[in-house]
């Protein structure tokens, strides 16, 4: 959520992400009740100092999370015109976002609670309880999943979840994929996505099941790797991509 100064360092234009469910009426209400004057305190991490500031925020900018990702890879790639892409967005929930023809198409798009890294949580914590029998807050093992590490700690004994992990990867990367395929069916016939763009923090621990189902599905012609985009930044592509709407719109004068 990138909170970017105009000329007046007290003022503010504010770029946010909202999951892509978000409807057009929630966004401007949201949009209309981020403006104006408040006061925030701010933390400096490194020396716990805590200043209070006076802020105004001028405008605000409310997009669906993943576009930031896609505007970051448009932006990167100094590119002249709109690319019809989909966005895979693995965070703790999967987001998928489809632009088609320079437009987002929203009954394409979605926000998906059966197919996420909270969701592979969830599966192996099931897992570990029947295999030790103790019970497994997945928000317990959640850190090490998402470090992807093959061990866990449970109960003060360490066991190996690299196996059930591998098999719920490729069960939940086939979900992404095959809703994917539902979605992309909601374009014009003719339609062609020109690029998959792969983001999130989760992106390390699904990457390669989801490129290979993509390529076995043929949704990319030719095999032409090249086509699918593992963002360099995935973590923090959607804050970067709102941060350069947000100054564009500085710099085009654009109120």
């Amino acid at each position: 959520m990138p909170l970017i100064s105009e000329n007046d360092e007290e003022e503010f234009i504010l770029g946010i992400g909202v999951p892509v469910s978000t409807t057009i009426e929630k966004m401007k209400e949201l949009s209309a009740k981020l403006k104006g004057e408040f006061e925030i305190k701010i933390k400096n991490e490194a020396t716990k100092d805590i200043i209070t500031k006076k802020i105004n925020i001028k405008q605000v900018l409310v997009m669906p999370e993943s576009y930031g990702t896609y505007y970051d890879v448009i932006s990167s790639a100094e590119l002249d015109t709109a690319l019809d892409a989909v966005v895979i967005s693995l965070d703790l929930l999967t987001e998928i976002l489809i632009i088609f023809d320079g437009k987002l198409i929203r009954n394409a798009s979605r926000n998906l609670t059966n197919a996420s890294l909270f969701v592979l949580s969830n599966k192996i914590s099931l897992a570990l309880e029947e295999q030790t029998g103790y019970i497994v807050n997945p928000h317990s093992i959640l850190q090490s999943i998402r470090d992807n590490k093959e061990q866990v700690q449970i109960s003060g004994k360490s066991y190996d979840i690299s196996e059930i992990k591998k098999y719920y990867i490729r069960q939940i990367s086939t979900e992404i994929v095959n809703i994917l395929i539902d979605l992309i069916r909601n374009l014009p016939l003719d339609a062609e996505i020109e690029y998959f763009i792969l983001a999130g923090e989760a992106l390390d621990i699904f990457w390669t099941e989801i490129e290979i189902l993509i390529l076995e599905n043929n949704l990319v012609g030719d095999i032409d790797l090249s086509r699918i985009i593992k963002v360099e930044d995935p973590s923090f592509s959607n804050a970067i991509g709102f941060e350069k709407m947000v100054k564009k719109k500085i710099n085009s004068g654009e109120k």
